[in-house]
């Protein structure tokens, strides 16, 4: 499937991962799954070898075109 771009304030955005968590107890508690997820989605876990289902999902944007260009830095303690 062709990952679908859009524009939104400048930022060339793309649906990359979903963070979900599961609705039948999982020890892992769900995580960052790849790809665009629903409620009622059985997916695969990242921390364990099954499937789930996905109790609540938050799709998260991946920004494509970001350059970071200097990192400015840190303060140092008692500054």
């Amino acid at each position: 499937m062709a990952e679908k771009f859009r524009m939104e304030n400048g930022l060339l955005l793309s649906d990359g991962h979903t963070l979900v968590e599961f609705a039948d107890g999982c020890a892992a508690g769900g995580g960052l799954i790849p790809g665009v997820h629903e409620v009622d989605a059985v997916v695969p876990c990242p921390d364990c070898e099954a499937e789930h289902r996905v109790s609540s999902a938050q799709v998260i944007p991946t920004a494509h075109n970001i350059t970071i260009s200097e990192v400015e830095p840190e303060d140092e303690p008692g500054n």
